[in-house]
């Protein structure tokens, strides 16, 4: 399967310190084929909620899933003004994120709250001067990680343009977890987040089902 096309370019406005943060991520989290399907994914298991499924839970884990995304050269070191509420601030952005395509992923209409919260968000970093986009479309903006509120809204900005730029009748809902992605098959008939996981689970349970009725 080709790998999507990113639709946008990230250019830092500020100059970044590395940190020493150490990436809980792995190739196996960004299989939605766009960064929005894959902060929705940053949940374990979403039919099946585990009682610990929650990704993202230090201010750590939102930098590395961002530099592991694309969306960042290195992990910056935050001022405290801006890593207070990261994670909160970005956990309720994912969720209006996923509300909005889990719709589209299942035909429906997008949930006006979760659209309308989305807008709000992204109008207040761009109002603030700390996201900004550098020409006519959205597939250039700058952003100042280091000021407070900037990646929530970077993220809102980033899925308010998926919602139009991603063609709809390719994003998709895994079967087994309900994981997110962009299907970029040349059939278009993609059912899993991921064969090695939900596909070959699949299959064993069904493998089950029959020898069960065999007897």
């Amino acid at each position: 399967m080709a790998p999507a096309v990113k639709p946008y370019i990230i250019v830092s406005m500020v100059t970044l310190t590395t940190s020493e943060a150490r990436s809980p991520w792995q190739e196996g989290h960004f299989i939605g084929g766009h960064p929005v399907l894959d902060l929705t994914n940053t949940v374990f298991d979403r039919i099946n909620p585990a009682e610990d499924g929650e990704l993202i839970k230090s201010p750590s884990d939102v930098l590395t899933w961002c530099v592991s995304a694309g969306l960042m050269d290195e992990v910056p070191s935050l001022p405290e003004a801006a890593a207070s509420g990261l994670v909160a601030d970005v956990q309720a952005v994912r969720e209006h994120v996923w509300a909005v395509f889990n719709a589209v992923a299942h035909g429906e209409a997008v949930p006006a709250e979760s659209f309308g919260a989305l807008l709000e968000r992204a109008g207040a970093g761009v109002r603030a001067g700390h996201v900004q986009q550098i020409d006519a479309t959205l597939d250039r903006v700058t952003a100042d990680w280091t000021a407070p509120g900037v990646i929530p809204a970077f993220l809102a900005l980033l899925a308010v343009h998926a919602v139009f730029a991603l063609p709809a009748e390719r994003v998709r809902a895994c079967g087994r977890c309900g994981w997110l992605f962009q299907d970029s098959s040349r059939g278009g008939r993609r059912r899993w987040c991921s064969m090695s996981t939900c596909g070959n689970r699949e299959k064993a349970r069904r493998h089950r089902q029959v020898e069960r009725a065999a007897g």
